[in-house]
């Protein structure tokens, strides 16, 4: 052991610096908070050199406790109510029959089958439109026949059961090219869309067995569809805002036109010659060989130019009432038979329930 007087003493230890402050954390950006007006605080307020600036609250800091006192409960907070959300607008490709609210519900589904209605039928395929038929609709042979691209013997020749699956053996065989094939479905799907979509009454039925003859290489959604049937049906109110003409028997006036129409010479000279106050519009589009739609836009048209009528049927007045024969007497006079009475008079009603009454009796 060492003597204690030999010990040196024991060198203080040297102060630590202080610690530098910590430079307080960003707050979380506060969107559509309750709080009071927020400010920008200069970077540096703190006591060290923060980077950017930050939010910060024009309330005061509190005041600290001393040691050993209790912390205040926190007064309640002030309920806020959120803003109400704004009102849903109908949306203006919102189904307007019953056809399209079905056929909206089964492709959401992504059904496959074909949804019939009394006026035509609208096929799908996992949900998207791969053709459509109605009965007053142009076919796709109708539109290839009357156009000339495809004589009527090479098309009843394809559909002999020998020829296979239709469109295949159309462009094998060289008779169409694929391009001129999709643009006569496309057309024939377009016009028995049109009346299919309007069905807004009469029984609807779907059969997810029926596969269509023809169908869309690049099929459409309903959306489409509703889209490109809502712009034909613009075109024909703009060019006559009535839809009188499109049923009804079609006679030329032979007047002059009151202005200038849009169709060409040879349509509109075919049109007037087959209009004898007989055929329909689907009618005269059936002997032409066009689409039904493109035969609706140009009747309207010349409708309105004047060269086309609805010829009203002729008053046929009623037929003069036959002669009634006078019955001959009777070799025996029988008694009257019983009168039959107006139960609505007053007084014979009042008779009747005396009758009734001293019957009971």
């Amino acid at each position: 052991m060492w003597p204690t007087d030999t010990l040196a003493p024991t060198a203080p230890a040297p102060p630590l610096p202080p610690a530098p402050p910590v430079p307080p954390s960003l707050p979380p950006l506060l969107v559509a908070s309750p709080v009071a007006v927020q400010r920008l605080a200069p970077a540096g307020q703190f006591g060290s050199p923060v980077p950017g600036p930050y939010l910060t609250s024009d309330e005061p800091a509190p005041t600290p406790l001393p040691p050993g006192t209790p912390a205040p409960a926190a007064p309640p907070r002030a309920r806020t109510h959120a803003a109400p959300l704004p009102r849903r607008r109908r949306s203006s490709c919102a189904p307007a029959t019953t056809f399209e609210a079905a056929l909206t519900d089964l492709a959401a589904d992504g059904s496959t089958g074909a949804l019939h209605g009394p006026d035509g039928a609208v096929h799908l395929a996992g949900g998207l439109v791969v053709h459509a038929e109605a009965p007053d609709a142009a076919t796709v042979g109708r539109l290839l026949t009357g156009a000339g691209r495809i004589t009527a013997r090479a098309w009843e020749d394809s559909l002999l059961p020998g020829a296979g699956r239709l469109a295949e053996y159309l462009l094998d065989s060289g008779l169409l090219g694929a391009g001129e094939l999709e643009l006569a479905r496309l057309a024939a799907t377009l016009d028995g869309a049109q009346p299919a979509l309007a069905q807004h009454d009469g029984e609807l039925r779907f059969d997810p067995d029926v596969r269509p003859v023809f169908r869309l290489a690049r099929p459409l959604s309903v959306l489409e569809l509703r889209g490109a049937i809502g712009r034909r049906r613009s075109l024909l109110d703009g060019c006559w805002p009535s839809a009188e003409l499109d049923r009804a028997p079609l006679l030329a006036t032979g007047a002059e036109p009151r202005g200038r129409t849009a169709v060409p010479r040879r349509r509109r000279q075919a049109l007037l010659a087959a209009a004898d106050g007989t055929r329909t519009a689907p009618e005269l589009a059936r002997l032409l060989g066009r689409s039904t739609y493109g035969t609706l836009l140009d009747v309207r048209q010349l409708a309105a130019a004047g060269l086309l009528a609805a010829p009203r049927p002729a008053a046929v007045p009623d037929p003069p009432p036959a002669a009634v024969p006078q019955a001959a007497p009777p070799d025996v006079l029988l008694p009257p038979g019983p009168r039959s009475y107006d139960s609505s008079d007053p007084e014979v009603g009042l008779l009747l329930r005396l009758r009734a009454a001293l019957e009971a009796l």
